[in-house]
């Protein structure tokens, strides 16, 4: 790599690092003080205020990482084009593309680590961090939990849980409803916790039972249990992977759980919709750098980072707007998956191929 070139990506790395320091520790600032009155109220234990956070970088890094990446693009070459530098090495034959280089050697590889992170380590951390605050913080109160989300029905029984996390095998907020042959409620079990043991049972936590009179629905008797056991008739990646939201399934088990939904005849649109943002949202580093340089080029040496800022703001929430309707349309079923989910990308990338073929040279 030339002097030039090492000059120029140590400066962006520098401005991406500082920055993406600032907006990561704004986003941690922000979620203490949206979960610091659950801590607070569910008494959650000292190393819960670490673990919670720590587990839950890798998400704010993601999340944070494409205006991180549009800011240090526009300062790193509006910096250039502030002090003349960028003049001087066009009046020594160095054309934009090779000044502006590496950075887009920098972007292509976020790219690749966007993907890997999104495809393993962000989903892990939103599985994990959800799994330490609905369990380890508010288990604490079993009370609060509801359940209200039907999913399963087999011939004469209806199961719904609302949280699953399938890589401890265990599921809250369990409910069974077991109906008669003419489809009356006889029995109703709920359970705090459920968790898969050898052989095909459950084992059933802070269990309430109660059996009612078919014809009447007038309740005949009512227990409450410490544990459980109960056959749920599922296996135990069928009874749990179905519940795993998109957002906290790997790459892999998404493209496995959409393959086996589809050949089920299941409807498997929000699985296929995930794993196709995911690809999408892996190009964003690059466009940011696309977007980026040629805006701070444009302003010259009027490119200020206040002004960066802001366009990054700008851009930052019109391209998550962007997608979000380009989602919405696509799970709809009014799009295309494919082109809801690049439909956002296709736009950026085309204002910044307009901004780059109408500078001044």
């Amino acid at each position: 790599m030339r002097t030039l070139d090492r000059h120029i990506a140590a400066l962006f790395l520098r401005n991406l690092a500082v920055i993406l320091l600032v907006l990561v520790g704004l986003y941690g600032l922000i979620e203490f003080i949206e979960r610091v009155d659950d801590f607070i109220e569910y008494h959650a234990a000292l190393a819960n205020y670490l673990r919670y956070p720590l587990h839950k970088l890798p998400f704010m890094l993601d999340q944070s990482l494409p205006m991180a990446i549009l800011l240090a693009a526009f300062a790193t070459v509006g910096l250039l084009a502030r002090t003349s530098q960028v003049t001087a090495l066009r009046s020594c034959g160095i054309g934009l593309w090779q000044t502006t280089r590496p950075v887009f050697v920098i972007g292509a590889l976020l790219c690749l680590a966007t993907f890997f992170g999104n495809a393993w380590l962000v989903p892990w951390s939103a599985r994990e961090s959800s799994y330490i605050l609905s369990t380890e913080i508010k288990g604490n109160k079993p009370a609060a939990h509801t359940t209200e989300n039907l999913y399963f029905r087999d011939e004469r029984r209806i199961i719904s849980v609302a949280e699953s996390f399938p890589e401890r095998r265990e599921v809250r907020g369990l409910t069974v409803l077991e109906l008669d042959e003419s489809f009356h409620l006889s029995r109703r079990v709920e359970a705090v916790l459920a968790h898969h043991q050898e052989g095909g049972l459950w084992l059933l936590t802070e269990v309430t039972e109660r059996v009612f009179n078919p014809a009447t629905q007038d309740i005949v008797s009512f227990n409450r249990h410490r544990e459980l056991s109960l056959d749920l008739g599922r296996p135990p990646e069928e009874m749990l992977e179905i519940w795993y939201k998109p957002q906290e399934m790997s790459f892999g088990e998404l493209l496995n759980l959409d393959r086996r939904l589809q050949q089920a005849g299941h409807d498997a649109s929000r699985y296929a919709a995930e794993w196709q943002l995911r690809l999408a949202r892996s190009a964003t580093p690059l466009l940011m750098v696309l977007l980026g340089v040629p805006f701070a080029l444009h302003r010259g040496r009027k490119a200020s980072l206040g002004l960066g800022i802001a366009v990054s703001l700008v851009t930052f929430l019109a391209y998550f707007a962007l997608q979000a309707i380009g989602m919405a349309l696509g799970t709809a079923g009014l799009l295309p998956l494919p082109l809801a989910a690049w439909a956002a990308n296709l736009l950026l990338l085309l204002v910044g191929a307009w901004l780059f073929l109408t500078l001044d040279s």
